[in-house]
């Protein structure tokens, strides 16, 4: 693979999936270097909330203050020249995450960048949808950009109200003016391996997450972050709200641990469902017993066919 300059791997899925302990394995057997796809992970003094990889093991790691606000246009940037530079010295840029859209603006690039804004028409629909339902606005959709609504589920509101908003300030549907945009999929070769678990497997492996995380200090690394000021951003990562909570007295440690067990459930399936969406996305399918050493291979032997 030394000579394939111009590939791109990914290995995507949800939380407590193990992407990075296979990633890590892949990264044993080949000459790759990763490249953190995590919203959160970007983020310093929050290596237990972020579960982080060890210092110098991946790009875009532990590099900005909690205070400061990261997005999917400065990933698509970051990305962008890191993947370049790992390419020129002959290995293989290997993005590891689970932040859906910071692949995408990585892959295919990003429709907002340029487009007509408008917050107050923003609110109005979020508003509407408050009121009817994100279907209604769907079916709305529907009518303006069949083919964008084709793509876009009805409970979606905010892809919903993005491409209504583009719709009425460009007066041209936002699938006619999506092709402008370009990513990494132009450049390079670009695989996509999504770690599929049964639920079953999938949640006895967040439990297990969130009871280390609390074994290894999380509500210690929360009270010191609760001292300090945070971005709108970093005070949403998961187990900051659900420790807060507990600090604040509202609710015992142990219901704490059982909430964030919750919303870490929750926000995986909706990252299945992203990335089952994403096009190009092979599935590899993990079992319960089966080591990060053996799902890289799978994933070896995928590239080599």
């Amino acid at each position: 693979m030394s000579g394939e300059a111009r590939r791109l791997v990914a290995i995507v899925g949800p939380t407590a999936s193990g992407k990075s302990d296979v990633a890590a394995a892949v990264a044993r057997r080949l000459p790759v270097e990763i490249v953190s796809c995590d919203s959160m992970q970007v983020y310093a003094g929050m290596a237990v909330v972020t579960q982080a990889p060890p210092p110098g093991s991946a790009h875009l790691v532990s590099f900005l203050d909690p205070s400061e606000e990261y997005n999917a246009a400065l990933f698509r940037k970051d990305a962008s020249r890191i993947a370049a530079e790992i390419s020129s010295r002959g290995h293989l840029p290997l993005v590891t995450g689970g932040t859906g859209l910071y692949l995408r603006a990585l892959l295919d690039g990003l429709f907002e960048e340029g487009a007509a804004k408008d917050q107050a028409l923003r609110d109005r629909l979020v508003a509407e949808a408050a009121v009817s339902g994100a279907p209604a606005l769907h079916a709305r959709l529907a009518v303006l950009d069949p083919a964008r609504a084709g793509r876009v589920h009805p409970n979606d509101l905010r892809r919903i109200v993005r491409a209504l908003e583009v719709c009425e300030l460009t007066r041209r549907p936002m699938s006619e003016q999506e092709p402008r945009r370009s990513g990494l999929r132009t450049e390079y070769a670009c695989r996509i391996f999504l770690l599929e678990r049964s639920r079953e497997d999938l949640y006895a492996r967040i439990e297990r997450r969130v009871e280390r995380m609390t074994g290894e200090g999380l509500l210690d690394e929360v009270r010191r972050l609760a001292g300090r000021p945070l971005g709108k951003t970093a005070a949403t990562a998961l187990g900051i709200p659900e420790m807060r909570a507990h600090l604040e007295g509202k609710i015992t440690l142990e219901e704490a641990a059982a909430l964030l067990k919750k919303n870490s459930r929750h926000y995986a399936k909706r990252q299945l469902s992203w990335f089952r969406h994403e096009k190009g996305v092979e599935p590899v399918l993990v079992g319960a017993a089966e080591t990060a050493e053996e799902t890289a291979e799978k994933i070896i032997g995928a590239l080599s066919a």
